[in-house]
């Protein structure tokens, strides 16, 4: 089951569609109120997100359910005129300086740095606190998520922090695992992916729900 497909961008258009096409997936597939607050909170924090990202963004936002795993998807092209990345760029260079806080936050970067220069995704480097840990050892990987994206999955992430000895980071690693426990989006939700290639930027949050 695929729901209609709405456009959202990060000056909040579309929003209000798209928390009346959750709300109307929740009572069609009978959810309780507890699963369609945790939707909804999900939602939220997808479009937060969205709000974001420097320059301006434009996706295709929708549900999908496969058993009891339902999916948020949000999709967005990726090419861009000269004028449009030089804007971008020079948007998301003023916050260079800034330490990226939270999962929400990570991800955000990692989309507007593809957007920027698919190439340099690969690259990236984030700061938890002091110490750079690399999108390396956040979960970034070579796998295929849609064709031959570049993902980032949460939880290989998860996994990556779990197996790391912190060593000198010590500190670092600490800030990680805090806004994991902190992450509303991170405690709710089966797994967050977000693949980008050359032409396409897509993030997708996972979440079961069984029926009674």
């Amino acid at each position: 089951m695929i729901t209609e497909k709405t456009f959202v961008r990060n000056d909040r258009q579309g929003f209000d569609k798209a928390f009346e096409i959750v709300e109307s997936f929740a009572a069609d597939n009978k959810f309780s109120r507890k699963q369609t607050m945790h939707l909804r909170l999900l939602t939220e924090e997808m479009l937060g997100m969205v709000q974001t990202i420097a320059g301006e963004f434009t996706a295709d936002f929708y549900l999908q359910k496969e058993g009891d795993e339902v999916s948020i998807h949000l999709e967005a092209e990726t090419e861009m005129n000269s004028d449009k990345r030089r804007e971008l760029i020079a948007a998301s260079s003023s916050k260079k300086n800034s330490a990226v806080k939270g999962i929400m936050g990570k991800i955000r970067e990692l989309i507007e740095v593809g957007l920027e220069d698919y190439n340099e995704v690969g690259k990236l480097q984030v700061q938890y606190g002091v110490n750079p840990v690399s999108y390396g050892m956040m979960g970034m990987d070579n796998e295929t998520m849609s064709q031959a994206m570049l993902t980032w999955s949460l939880n290989q992430y998860k996994d990556s922090l779990s197996d790391a000895d912190a060593g000198s980071d010590k500190d670092s690693y600490q800030e990680a695992w805090d806004e994991l426990e902190k992450s509303i989006v991170a405690n709710i939700a089966d797994d967050i992916k977000v693949g980008i290639r050359q032409d396409k930027l897509e993030m997708v949050i996972t979440k079961k729900f069984e029926q009674g």
